[in-house]
């Protein structure tokens, strides 16, 4: 899990502050004569600082800054990557971190994957991992869980599970065996029922190396546009980005969750280097 430098920081200075305080010394007595000309007076007492007041968008009074439910309400999230030196110097695949955006810039997750060397270095953007997905209190709000998979013609489909802590699936995403467009199904483990059916550009089919890297994805269910998903050049960051847009303002925290999985398992299947 991510570990917020700062914070340990701060710890770490206000420790080392309390631990040089002087001890309390003994009282100290006058021989002379003293005259009092004042009367001891109580120390003010402390303003505390006031709460931060969240800027994510929503119709809501109430907006809470833990959990997936901070998904609510919002117009779009958008994924971007943050990467590493290390990528660039050797060429040698590391674990992806990643920073979920509302649409005017907060930071709602920030999401750390967690994989051996050994399957980014023989599967490549096809490997098993487990992401993580940190809130602005710093606890853990989603994980994705991703298995090893080699295909939809090949015994198992390609597939995403969304779990919330402790231990509580959510959903999954499950790639569907289809020769002319990519397309996946977004599942309720609660109801076991199919929710959302993902659908990508025509005539790409199975081949995940035909995808351009501007493409658009559409997330719909029982023939109504629910939301969508495309991958960008944003000029103003200098790099591409997964942005999630929801269409259907009555969508729930949980299935924005759910289609947020979907959209890691794209930025994975399609937009990640293969090797």
């Amino acid at each position: 899990m991510l570990q917020n430098n700062a914070v340990r920081t701060l710890q770490y200075d206000s420790e080392i502050r309390v631990a040089q305080q002087p001890s309390p010394s003994e009282p100290r007595v006058y021989d002379s004569h003293i005259s009092i000309t004042s009367q001891p007076r109580p120390e003010a007492p402390r303003i505390p600082l006031p709460v931060p007041i969240p800027t994510v968008t929503g119709s809501r009074t109430l907006i809470p800054l833990s959990g997936y439910d901070c998904l609510a309400d919002l117009p779009s999230v958008h994924i971007e990557q943050t990467f590493e030196l290390n990528d660039a110097l050797t060429g040698v695949s590391s674990e992806n971190r990643y920073v979920v955006r509302s649409p005017l810039g907060d930071a709602i997750f920030a999401a750390s994957e967690s994989s051996t060397g050994k399957d980014r270095l023989v599967w490549g953007a096809d490997r098993p991992f487990q992401m993580h997905l940190l809130d602005k209190t710093h606890q853990e709000a989603l994980v994705f869980r991703k298995k090893l998979a080699l295909g939809s013609l090949c015994c198992q489909a390609k597939s995403l599970e969304i779990w919330i802590p402790p231990g509580n699936l959510l959903g999954k995403v499950v790639q569907s065996p289809t020769f002319m467009q990519p397309e996946f199904f977004i599942e309720d483990e609660s109801t076991r029922q199919l929710v959302f059916c993902v659908e990508g550009p025509v005539g790409s089919g199975l081949c995940c190396f035909c995808l351009p890297k501007d493409c658009y994805f559409k997330i719909h269910s029982g023939g109504n546009m629910r939301a969508s998903i495309d991958h960008k050049w944003m000029a103003s960051k200098s790099q591409y980005t997964t942005n999630i847009y929801f269409t259907d303002a009555k969508l729930t925290a949980k299935e924005r969750a759910l289609i947020l999985g979907s959209a890691f398992l794209l930025e994975y299947l399609f937009f990640q280097t293969r090797f």
